[in-house]
């Protein structure tokens, strides 16, 4: 007993002092506070609209400003565009400043040959584009002339009612036990950088395999889920119109493109382990199937579009995971964007 108690004390003493070394370490590197959490999390709050930014927060290479976005602070007498969307357009894997909406301003400024333009990055992670109340609010703080909707289709998994039609409330605070354990993230990237592929393969599959016990595994998304997509993106646009802003349209891009093939199956276990009820082929179909209701929206509410899909070519030269960018993506993202974006702000206001 006195030998299990012995194990036991010196165990707990090893974790504590590399969890203290953990916060040292980011202390001295990113000079983060030593006792606070320090995750991605740390950077957003609850809020009437849902989940937002949480005003001057930093992660890492994550800085909101002063209104709680991605980014600089926009300048005064700029013509203001706005990007609304998921991950993918707040920016995960990215260079710092190198996010898409950066670069967009970069090539607008550069197009109009001064410095004309601020992108502000309304995008918060995992919302839906339905999230009408936050986005009203961001188009109208700034005035901004254009808005830029790049909708992310998983989040519409498991979603069978628009979320438009729900009135919004604060969302709990995502702060949980894993975030305060600082250890805990610096194992799961080591564990990335240096575990072979097949072992973090098997070790998704593992958690999907535990995640699907007493549920019901889909093949596809029932249609439910595309008309909450698509009522929930003209909601968006009807939200912008109203504000007085133009829309620019944004059909979504993946690694894989229109076919599943089985080198690529590694990949698309990362992204099911995230929806573990939708089957891997179904990840295809809803692409395609939501990039349609776009196309559809589009030609229906008579909207400029930008068929991203079908643009930025799919692999790791543009896509660092499933459905994020790398520097070279989000530089493609950019380069689409611009000339629509131009001729948006040269054309007079929506009715």
């Amino acid at each position: 007993m006195k030998r299990i108690l012995s194990c036991l004390f010196y165990g707990a003493l090893g974790l504590a002092t590399m969890e203290m070394a953990a916060r040292i370490d980011d202390a001295i590197n990113e000079d983060a506070p030593l006792w606070k959490p320090y995750t991605i999390s740390s950077v957003f709050q609850p809020s009437p609209f849902g989940r937002e930014g949480k005003p001057n927060a930093r992660f890492g290479k994550w800085t909101m400003n002063e209104w709680g976005y991605r980014g600089p602070s926009p300048q005064a007498g700029r013509i203001n565009v706005v990007t609304f969307g998921a991950s993918e357009t707040f920016g995960i894997y990215e260079s710092p400043d190198h996010e898409y909406p950066r670069v967009l301003e970069t090539r607008l400024n550069e197009a109009a040959g001064a410095q004309r333009y601020n992108v502000i990055n309304l995008a918060i992670p995992g919302v839906r584009i339905g999230r009408w109340g936050y986005l009203d609010r961001g188009i109208k703080q700034f005035k901004a002339k254009v808005v830029v909707i790049y909708p992310s289709p998983a989040n519409y998994i498991g979603s069978e009612k628009p979320l438009c039609d729900q009135p919004s409330s604060p969302v709990p605070d995502q702060i949980g036990i894993k975030d305060r354990i600082r250890l805990t993230g610096k194992v799961e990237q080591l564990s990335k950088k240096v575990l072979p592929p097949s072992i973090m393969t098997m070790w998704r599959q593992h958690d999907i395999a535990k995640s699907v016990q007493g549920i019901t595994v889909v093949d596809k998304v029932p249609e439910s889920n595309i008309q909450s997509f698509k009522t929930d993106l003209a909601c968006a646009v009807r939200t912008a119109h109203q504000a007085g802003a133009q829309v620019l349209l944004a059909t979504h891009a993946t690694y894989f493109g229109t076919t599943l093939r089985d080198s690529d199956r590694p990949m698309m276990t990362a992204w099911r382990r995230f929806y573990p009820e939708l089957k891997e082929e179904g990840f295809i179909d809803l692409e395609q199937r939501t990039n349609a209701a776009i196309k559809e929206l589009a030609q229906e509410m008579d909207l400029e579009m930008v068929d991203v899909d079908k643009a930025i070519p799919p692999g790791p030269d543009n896509f660092a995971d499933f459905v994020h960018f790398t520097d070279a993506g989000a530089a493609r993202m950019a380069q689409l964007l611009a000339p629509h974006v131009l001729k948006l702000t040269s054309a007079p206001a929506a009715p």
